[in-house]
C-alpha cells in the first residue's frame, strides 16, 4: 500500500503531467483524510478542469473559508469561480452573475482573473439592459491590461479582443451617463482598430450625436453604414429610430421594413413589429398595423412569452373592415408583412451598390428544388438562376418540383458575403 507520501507524489505527478482525471480520485481521498491546502488546491484544479463546477463551487466556498491566504490554493479558488460564472446559463437572472463576480473581487484577483470576471458582468449587464450595473463595473478593469489579440470563433472566423469589447461597453456607458462628447472621442481613438467591429462603433457614434440633437450627422454616419455591402438589420433599425424622431414618419417606415427584411430570425425584431405597427396606426395605414400586430402576437405566443396588455385593443381598432380576420393564421399574416416589408427595398439603392436596377422583377418561372420539411425554406430554379426563398411566401403547398410564377427582390446573402435576389408572391402553376 502506498504511503500518504507517495500518494501525493503521484496525485502531483499526474496533475502536472496533465492527467487530472486519473488525478483526482487520488487528491479526493487525500483531501477527505487530510484536509490538506495542498491536497485541496491539486483536488481543486483536477476538479475545475474536468468542468465539474458543481463540486468544485461547493470545495472552494469551503477552501475560502480556511485556505484564503494559501496563494495557490487562492488562485484555484478564484478560477473555479470564473469557471462557474461562464457556466452560468443565459437566461438565468443576473444576480447570480453578481453573487460570484463579488466573491472573486473580494478574493483580489490578479488582472487576468480581474479582467475575466468584469467583462462577464458587463456581458450580462448587457443582455439584461441593467445599464446601472454596466456603469458600476466597467471601471473596475484597467483597459492596458487587456488582450488585444483578436478572438477566433468555434468556426474560425476572426472576431472582438477583450480590448475592443471593453471600449465598446465603456462607450455605451458614457452615453448612458450623458457624456456624448467623451463617447464620440473614445470612438475616434479605437475606431482604428476595430476593422470588422467598426460598424458597432459607428453605431454608437451616431447614437451619442443624436443624443446632442445633432441629428443630422448621426443620419450622416447611418446612411453611410448602410452604404456598406453588407447591412445589418438593426442598423438600419436604428437609422429608423432617428428618422421617426426627426419627423420623417414614411421614410422611417420605409427603413423599418428594410430591417425586416434583412433579419434573418423573426424573434429578433418581433420589438420592432410593434413599433412599425404603431407608427402604422399613427400614418393611418391601418391594413399594415393589423397585420404587424397579428404577427407581434402569433410570435410572443408561439414562443411562450407575454404580449403587451394594449395589443388585444390595438387589434380591433386597426381590424375595422378587413375581411376574414377570424380564420387568418401564423403563414398567411406572415406573408402579407413580407410583401409590405418588399416595398422597404425602394430604399436599396442607398444600400447595395449594384449595376443591376434595385426594383422587383416580376412574372418569372421556375421549379421549387430542395423542399425539406425539417427546413423553413426552399429555392426555385429557373432557367438561367436559382431563388432563394421561405416555404410561407409560397401560395399553396409547396412540394419538389412543382412549377411556379413569382417575383424576385434584391437582398443580401449573409453566408456567401454577397448580394443576391430572394423569391416571394410565389404561386402554383
Amino acid at each position: 500500500m502506498n504511503t500518504v507520501y507517495q500518494q501525493k507524489e503521484q496525485a502531483n505527478s499526474l496533475r502536472k503531467l496533465g492527467n487530472v482525471e486519473e488525478a483526482l480520485p487520488i487528491y479526493k481521498e487525500l483531501w477527505n483524510s487530510s484536509k490538506d491546502k495542498f491536497d485541496a488546491a491539486g483536488y481543486l484544479h483536477c476538479l475545475r478542469k474536468l468542468k465539474k463546477y458543481e463540486d468544485a463551487f461547493l470545495l472552494a466556498n469551503e477552501c475560502e473559508k480556511i485556505f484564503v491566504d494559501f496563494k495557490w490554493c487562492r488562485d484555484e479558488i478564484i478560477w473555479t469561480y470564473i469557471g462557474y460564472l461562464k457556466q452560468v446559463k443565459e437566461n438565468e437572472a443576473i444576480t447570480n452573475t453578481l453573487s460570484i463576480a463579488y466573491k472573486i473581487m473580494n478574493l483580489d484577483p490578479e488582472d487576468q482573473q480581474k479582467n475575466t470576471t468584469v467583462l462577464a458582468v458587463l456581458k450580462k449587464a448587457k443582455q439584461f439592459k441593467k445599464w446601472n450595473i454596466a456603469v458600476q463595473w466597467v471601471d473596475k478593469i484597467n483597459p492596458d491590461s487587456l488582450d488585444k489579440k483578436t478572438m477566433i470563433d468555434e468556426k474560425g472566423r476572426p472576431g472582438w479582443s477583450y480590448h475592443l469589447l471593453w471600449h465598446q461597453h465603456k462607450v455605451r456607458c458614457l452615453i448612458l451617463q450623458e457624456k456624448y462628447h467623451e463617447a464620440i472621442q473614445l470612438v475616434g481613438d479605437i475606431i482604428s482598430q476595430a476593422n470588422q467591429q467598426a460598424k458597432f462603433f459607428r453605431s454608437l457614434e451616431a447614437h451619442a450625436y443624436a443624443k446632442l440633437g445633432d441629428t443630422a450627422k448621426a443620419i450622416e454616419i447611418l446612411e453611410e453604414l448602410c452604404r456598406n455591402k453588407r447591412v445589418e438589420w438593426w442598423i438600419a433599425n436604428q437609422h429608423a429610430t432617428i428618422l421617426k424622431n426627426a419627423g420623417e414618419r414614411e421614410k422611417a417606415l420605409e427603413k423599418m421594413y428594410l430591417a425586416a427584411t434583412l433579419s434573418f430570425k423573426l424573434e429578433s425584431i418581433v420589438t420592432m413589429l410593434y413599433e412599425i405597427a404603431i407608427l402604422c396606426k399613427e400614418l393611418n395605414r391601418m391594413e399594415e398595423s393589423y397585420y404587424h400586430l397579428m404577427l407581434y402576437k402569433f410570435i410572443r405566443e408561439n414562443n411562450k412569452w407575454a404580449v403587451k396588455e394594449d395589443v388585444e385593443q390595438l387589434i380591433i381598432d386597426t381590424s375595422t373592415g378587413l375581411p376574414n380576420t377570424k380564420s387568418i393564421n401564423y403563414k398567411f399574416v406572415l406573408t402579407q408583412c413580407r410583401a409590405y416589408w418588399a416595398t422597404g427595398f425602394n430604399s436599396l439603392k442607398d444600400v447595395i451598390d449594384v449595376k443591376r436596377k434595385n426594383q422587383l422583377r416580376k412574372a418569372l418561372k421556375g421549379d421549387l428544388i430542395q423542399v425539406k420539411e425539417d427546413k423553413p425554406f426552399c429555392f426555385i430554379k429557373s432557367q438561367e438562376e436559382s431563388f432563394f426563398c421561405y416555404k410561407s411566401d409560397i401560395k399553396g403547398e409547396p412540394k419538389e418540383g412543382i412549377r411556379v410564377r413569382f417575383d424576385v427582390i434584391p437582398t443580401f446573402d449573409k453566408k456567401k458575403q454577397k448580394e443576391s435576389w430572394k423569391a416571394i408572391n410565389i404561386v402554383l402553376i
